[in-house]
């Protein structure tokens, strides 16, 4: 929901409270996904004053995420997906290192 909206929406993390005088028991049921299917936004939620801010993904490639990494320290899938936002920075304010040499 949240690459859909553009950000409006956040996603939240799954946590679950333990209890030790209960057992739980849970059930992941994945069903009618495909893989290779993409999740983009909405066309409708960019414009100039909101532009897009997030890269396309599919079920897939979160598969490949959590198989592939330590998601407690790397963090969320949906967080490889954000676009970085650039600074603009006005050319006076560079470091002299990274001036170009004219």
């Amino acid at each position: 929901m949240e690459v859909l909206s553009n950000g409006k929406y956040k996603s939240v993390v799954h946590r679950a409270t333990l209890n030790l005088e209960k057992k739980r028991f849970s059930i992941a049921s994945l069903h009618s996904l495909s893989l290779e299917k993409t999740v983009a936004l909405a066309p409708e939620l960019v414009d100039e004053e909101h532009p897009s801010g997030y890269r396309e993904g599919n079920f897939g490639g979160f598969l490949d995420y959590i198989s592939g990494n330590d998601v407690m320290k790397l963090g969320r899938y949906i967080d490889t997906l954000k676009k970085k936002k650039a600074v603009a920075c006005p050319l006076g304010e560079l470091d002299s290192r990274l001036r170009p040499h004219i």
